[in-house]
């Protein structure tokens, strides 16, 4: 079955669950010995297998266990910064110049008509 948008995600993840057990079974692996590897119990194993929810550190453990955690980097692949967030990042090139002292506060300001 494929896994689109359309797709719930109860059956979502009773799909992965599949997947994750595919996987396993391809490794000639039982399901203790799995959870032995990924560092889980086995009702981990057995509820995420059966597409029930899961902690996704769990997710991470047994990905890593299968050697396919870098499926997670095609799951969801860095996003590129944008040239807007580089510019700020690195600050913006100045367009104004201050004045170097603050004007003389010691004279005050006058109308020309006053002089």
């Amino acid at each position: 079955m494929k896994i689109t948008n359309l797709t719930t995600d109860d059956a979502a993840l009773v799909e992965f669950g599949r997947r994750i057990a595919d996987a396993r079974l391809a490794r000639q692996m039982t399901q203790a010995q799995f959870a032995q590897a990924a560092g889980v119990s086995k009702r981990t194993i057995e509820r995420l297998e059966d597409g029930a929810s899961t902690q996704f550190g769990n997710l991470v453990r047994c990905l890593r266990a299968l050697d396919r955690l870098d499926g997670l980097d095609r799951l969801l692949p860095e996003t590129p910064p944008n040239p807007i967030a580089l510019l700020e990042r690195h600050g913006k090139t100045r367009q104004r110049a201050r004045p170097a002292d603050a004007p003389d506060a010691a004279a005050p300001w006058t109308w020309g008509d006053d002089q």
